[in-house]
């Protein structure tokens, strides 16, 4: 009795119908979406630092523009909207004092044609009086694929005492 249970355990195990088959393109499809979600995640990391250097731009390539998206930065500030979202990037950007950062426990999931990332940013912010100071936030993005590109559509970061200080100087 205890040998058929547990083949029965085993194969209840086994066939789980919440798990459909794919096909190997299927897969193909998903990996090749992880893999560019992930290079996403990573342009983040390009586009923070080129905001430390007081450049924007980046940023507006790696963001959706569309009226849906969002934006809650660290210094407190949330945003909805594309033009209200790039004009506070922008702000923080002319602001910005340096800085050198990059992602560390970097945790991706994908499903369909949207995807969320969570990780700290960790590194170097320069403060108003010119100290550099190390730095590690908490953040989450998410993704969405537009034209068979992943875009940021929604960002939040910890509220961060000294960027709030930068950015309101």
């Amino acid at each position: 009795m205890k040998k058929l249970l547990f083949i029965a355990l085993v194969a209840l195990i086994a066939w789980n119908p919440a798990m459909p088959t794919a096909d190997v393109r299927a897969e193909d499809t998903a990996t090749a979406d992880a893999r560019a979600v992930r290079a996403a995640v990573e342009q983040w990391f390009v586009v923070l630092n080129a905001m430390f250097a007081g450049d924007p731009e980046p940023f507006a390539a790696l963001y959706s523009h569309a009226d849906d998206v969002t934006y809650m930065g660290a210094e407190g500030t949330y945003r909805i909207g594309w033009a209200a979202v790039y004009s506070d990037w922008q702000t923080q950007a002319a602001k910005s004092l340096g800085g050198e950062v990059k992602g560390v426990e970097i945790h991706i999931v994908v499903a369909g044609v949207m995807a969320t990332a969570t990780h700290f940013t960790e590194g170097t912010v320069k403060t108003a009086d010119g100290k550099v100071i190390d730095q590690k936030v908490r953040e989450t993005s998410v993704f969405r694929k537009e034209d068979g590109v992943w875009k940021m559509i929604g960002h939040q970061a910890d509220n961060y005492p000294v960027w709030v200080k930068i950015v309101d100087q």
